[in-house]
């Protein structure tokens, strides 16, 4: 028989055990690793909240993913046994396609009459979504403009100029295609992420951003840091 769907607030229960074991803790551990965080969780409270004795704040659910180093979403979806989530009395869904919509994939979905499920407000959901893809396309070019950076870098080290010429103008589209997605950003109402110093001022220097005065410049530390 196919076990019954559960809860969010239940499968949240019983992934917070499995969690804690997996990271060899007791709840008095991970009570130490909340309070580290300036939580108040306490070793009590967390066997409750395992037994399904109490329930869990927003405040406290992201309290009890970081300090187990897991993603959020993971401690309400089981993605390993595919048990499904009643997200809703009425829709009830595989993990999957709840962790697709948690993490802003797709949008949200119904329980159809064949036991399948069908979208839903997908107008509202792509206006939504539009803060997320912008991230995460900035994501992606600042991992393409940190790869062009260190070969720029590495071909003048090298002292091929005509090998140097070519990854500086690598560079050089690279941080235009970055300063264009942050310049999306702000036109959005979206506050950018901080970059390297050193990357803003070359955007500034080049003329490559319609917004100079909004980028936000931090230390010279790696771009994955500064997010």
């Amino acid at each position: 028989m196919e076990d019954q769907p559960k809860r969010p607030s239940e499968v949240l229960a019983e992934q917070v055990k499995v969690w804690r074991d997996r990271r060899r803790l007791s709840a008095q551990g991970l009570a130490d690793r909340i309070r580290d965080l300036g939580g108040t969780l306490s070793r009590v409270a967390i066997s409750k909240i395992e037994n399904g004795d109490r329930g869990v704040s927003l405040d406290e659910w992201l309290q009890l993913a970081h300090a187990l180093a897991v993603p959020p979403v993971l401690l309400f979806v089981d993605l390993r046994s595919g048990n499904p989530v009643a997200v809703a009395p009425q829709v009830v869904l595989h993990p999957w396609l709840v962790w697709e919509w948690a993490t802003g994939e797709q949008p949200p979905l119904v329980t159809a009459a064949n036991g399948g499920a069908l979208v839903s407000r997908v107008e509202e959901f792509n206006s939504a979504q539009s803060a997320l893809n912008l991230y995460r396309r900035e994501a992606s070019l600042g991992r393409a403009l940190s790869d062009a950076q260190r070969g720029a870098k590495a071909a003048e080290f090298a002292g091929d100029e005509r090998t140097a010429m070519g990854a500086r103008g690598v560079y050089v589209e690279a941080l235009r295609q970055h300063a264009e997605v942050l310049d999306q950003m702000i036109e959005q109402g979206i506050e950018p992420p901080g970059k390297p110093y050193e990357w803003v001022e070359d955007m500034k220097r080049l003329g490559l951003s319609r917004y100079p005065d909004r980028l936000v410049a931090v230390g010279d530390g790696d771009v994955h840091g500064e997010r």
